[in-house]
């Protein structure tokens, strides 16, 4: 059935009308539940503390670039993990009471909860932390909340030291890793140089310009004493050519000087003796005995030049000055080329070590370069790493001394004096207000399920005939008379009821429930 809103209206009034006793019970039944609700609701204290991290003191521009403080977002953000941690969570406990009574620790872990549904954390900006606390004993509340804020600033700065000082220490043990790295490389380094004298800096190079020399040399002392070679072939042509020459002229010439100086003397003797004469005949002899042995050089001479042989020198060629000359420089050339093939010999002598010396080098040098290079790494952490480890001193120092980042309580908490959350007054309102609610709504949805037509303009619109005339109740004098009383009776429970919320409300502002 399809009404509209002034007949919706018109419609509840009536059915109030003719339901006012289940509308006056049902009001009173509310209230009084509301009533009792607000008398048995336990009231609620809340207390709240502010926090507020310094970052910027005098001692941050000072130690800038020589110190590391803590974030302060690192604080705010983590603020409610340290807070609702066990370890705050059990001095809670034992501050505020509860583990006055002995409790399992199934107990301990459902009153923990219940502890953390009641804490609010609030990061308020960047710097300010809110903890508040709610509960039904006020110097609990005031107690609990103090100690949330002491517990936090106190484990904050402990967390501060302790990070501090483990990156103090773990830098010192990295520092004396490094350090102990160095030393052992440094000792490698030294043995190598002793065992190896020639693995240095710059070795390489000096083996190569060494080695570019001494095959310079050999090969320039090579062509010397090709030249000197060549020139003793020439000097030994030379003195050869000489001694025969020489030994020629002078056994030849000498035939014939002995045979015209016995011509001369046989012509002498001729003028005086005969032929036959024991003189004449002997020089006659000699002289025939000279031309023979003439001859027979002669003979020797050709037969060993036609067979490539040259006599040797006698003691004639010996005493020629140009013979003499000459075989002195052949003795100096041999001198020269001994001297050249001992110097070739020495060099490559020299060469050879120098070869083996750059074999060494080599493999010296390799491990020399590897022992440099992680020398020189492991110095440069190490010195990064002493450097990190003064400013993690520092550092460390700043935050037992609570120079760094500190934390101040900025609205300390306060002894809460009124309750906070619902009130005696907000049931009692609730109570009237939903006395008269829940009736209207209990009729409106009766209206919708009772199928009676309760407004003539119903028939009209559903069954589409006019209605003539709508006919009311027609009450007796009787009816009236027992309406009067039950609506007296009535008006008086409703003002009886509103009296005893007020006279409730009043009693609990003046505290005496």
């Amino acid at each position: 059935m399809q009404l509209h809103p002034e007949q919706v209206v018109r419609t509840l009034l009536n059915e109030s009308f003719h339901s006012r006793r289940m509308v006056v019970a049902m009001f009173v039944v509310v209230n009084a539940g509301m009533l009792a609700a607000g008398l048995l609701w336990p009231k609620g204290y809340s207390a709240s503390t502010t926090i507020f991290i310094d970052e910027k003191n005098i001692i941050q521009p000072l130690m800038q670039g020589a110190a590391v403080t803590t974030e302060v977002t690192d604080r705010g953000r983590n603020a409610r993990e340290v807070i609702l941690g066990r370890k705050i969570m059990d001095r809670i406990l034992e501050h505020g009471g509860w583990l006055k009574v002995s409790l399992t620790a199934e107990e301990q872990e459902r009153l923990i909860e219940q502890i953390k549904k009641r804490t609010t954390v609030t990061l308020l900006g960047k710097s300010i932390i809110r903890i508040e606390y709610r509960d039904d004993d006020p110097e609990r509340v005031y107690r609990t909340t103090q100690k949330f804020a002491d517990l936090f600033i106190q484990e904050s700065i402990a967390a501060k030291a302790e990070e501090s000082s483990a990156a103090f220490e773990f830098i010192g043990k990295q520092t004396d890793v490094y350090q102990d790295r160095l030393n052992r490389t440094e000792e490698e380094l030294k043995n190598l140089r002793s065992s190896n004298l020639e693995a240095r800096v710059g070795s390489d190079a000096e083996v190569n310009t060494r080695l570019n020399e001494l095959q310079s040399r050999i090969e320039r002392t090579n062509q010397e004493l090709r030249e000197a070679e060549i020139k003793g072939l020439a000097l030994d042509r030379q003195v050869s050519g000489e001694a025969e020459v020489t030994s020629v002229v002078s056994r030849e010439g000498q035939f014939r000087t002995r045979i015209g100086e016995l011509q001369s003397r046989l012509d002498t003797l001729r003028l005086a003796y005969h032929d036959t004469h024991p003189d004449v005949v002997q020089i006659k002899q000699h002289i025939q005995d000279l031309t023979e042995e003439l001859n027979t050089q002669r003979e020797r001479r050709v037969q060993a030049k036609a067979e490539g042989r040259r006599p040797g020198p006698d003691e004639f060629a010996m005493n020629n000055p140009i013979y003499q000359q000459l075989r002195r420089e052949q003795s100096q050339n041999q001198i020269v080329i001994e001297s050249l093939k001992a110097r070739i010999a020495e060099a490559q002598r020299q060469l050879n070590e120098e070869i083996s010396r750059g074999k060494r080098v080599h493999s010296g040098d390799a491990r020399l370069a590897e022992l440099t290079r992680d020398y020189q790494v492991d110095r440069e952490i190490y010195q990064d790493l002493l450097r990190r480890r003064e400013r993690a001193r520092v550092s460390m120092n700043l935050d037992s001394d609570r120079q760094g980042l500190s934390f101040k309580i900025q609205e300390p908490a306060v002894l809460p004096v009124n309750p906070t959350g619902l009130q005696f007054s907000h049931f009692m309102a609730g109570g009237l207000l939903f006395g008269i609610l829940i009736p209207l709504a209990i009729l409106f949805a009766r209206l919708h399920v009772d199928p009676r037509i309760r407004v003539g303009n119903a028939i009209s619109t559903a069954l589409k005939v006019p209605v003539a005339a709508v006919i009311p109740h027609f009450w007796t004098l009787r009816e009236l008379k027992s309406l009067r009383a039950e609506q007296f009776l009535l008006v008086l429970v409703v003002a009886a009821t509103i009296a005893a919320s007020a006279t409730l409300a009043l009693l609990r502002v003046l505290k005496v429930l």
